[in-house]
């Protein structure tokens, strides 16, 4: 029995399967992570870095900017909004523990205690000029501290 690629293309199935452009990349990541995930969040101690899920989400975002590039960020994939895709798949980054930690999620403590230290420090430099801030030279000072040769060289320019 010999198959026509054109019937199949006009079959209801052929534009079911060509619309899930992400759902059943989408389905495989969700179930990984839920098959195997341990519930932690802390930045490789879920899932490794550089392991299948990694890759599958790495590869999900992806795509996922290569539609937004060429679409748009308010398109809509296989019935579903472009922002809860990204929602989707960033949840499941952060909740794998594939997302190695920000800056300004740095425990306040530990920001308190840098901020002390950089405090202390320049603390320490600001008053190692204060004696000499009114400090001004006298007469005598400032002569012993010129060349006498460009004085008697401004003295000629002057004469002429």
């Amino acid at each position: 029995m010999r198959v026509n690629l054109s019937e199949l293309k006009n079959k209801s199935y052929m534009s079911k399967a060509k619309r899930l452009v992400l759902t059943n990349e989408w389905v495989e990541i969700k179930e990984m992570f839920e098959a195997n995930t341990n519930g932690c969040e802390d930045y490789g101690k879920n899932f490794e870095i550089g392991g299948k899920l990694d890759i599958l989400t790495r590869s999900f975002l992806d795509r996922l900017g290569d539609i937004t590039t060429h679409k748009g960020y308010y398109c809509v994939i296989d019935g579903v909004k472009m922002d809860l895709w990204k929602e989707r798949i960033w949840s499941v980054i952060e909740n794998a523990g594939l997302l190695a930690p920000i800056a300004w999620k740095i425990d306040k403590s530990k920001q308190e205690e840098i901020e002390a230290k950089v405090a202390a420090e320049e603390a320490k430099w600001e008053n190692e000029f204060d004696e000499l801030d009114d400090y001004e030279p006298t007469d005598e000072e400032l002569m012993k501290t010129e060349d006498s040769e460009f004085n008697e060289i401004n003295i000629d320019l002057e004469l002429e």
